[in-house]
């Protein structure tokens, strides 16, 4: 990650600092400073990103989740797009690390992210998590950051979309 164009250095720095500060970083070890994972689920042919309106933060943002136990980050990406998805995604690759202060709830009051990229040459049909999403689909990259996003999220959607250019 070190010599990764996409990696910013001073947030590798944040990461390392917390993990060296505190080996616990998991929600469901009570650690309100956590470690999560989003998916940034493209699709480069048709200029597109799947992505949905998500019912607890109230933005728009793709699958994602809290790392559980005995999970490294990928296995988390395998997951929350199974389970959010019911899309079975067996590789994926990593092109962000963002940390954010989420100062809504006092059980997860930092995020340390891993976003990660997951290409796919087609448009499937998706069936997004009802208890996730109150709605999802397939969206252009224009619409796309038309979109009520978290900031950290337009960031690296942003980054992502500069590197396909």
């Amino acid at each position: 990650m070190k010599n990764d164009p996409n990696i910013d250095q001073q947030t590798l720095q944040t990461f390392l600092s917390r993990l060296s500060s505190n080996p616990k970083y998991l929600k469901a070890e009570g650690v309100a400073d956590h470690f999560c994972v989003g998916v940034l689920l493209i699709n480069k042919k048709e200029k597109k990103i799947f992505m949905g309106h998500h019912i607890k933060s109230d933005h728009w943002m793709g699958a994602g989740g809290h790392m559980e136990l005995g999970e490294c980050p990928l296995d988390t990406v395998i997951r929350e797009c199974k389970e959010e998805l019911d899309l079975v995604v067996n590789d994926a690759n990593l092109f962000d690390l963002t940390h954010f202060e989420d100062v809504n709830r006092k059980n997860c009051t930092q995020h340390y992210d891993f976003f990660y990229r997951v290409d796919i040459d087609t448009l499937p049909s998706l069936s997004a998590d009802t208890k996730e999403f109150y709605e999802a689909g397939w969206l252009s990259y224009e619409d796309a950051l038309k979109k009520k996003l978290l900031p950290k999220y337009r960031a690296s959607l942003l980054k992502l979309l500069a590197a396909q250019s």
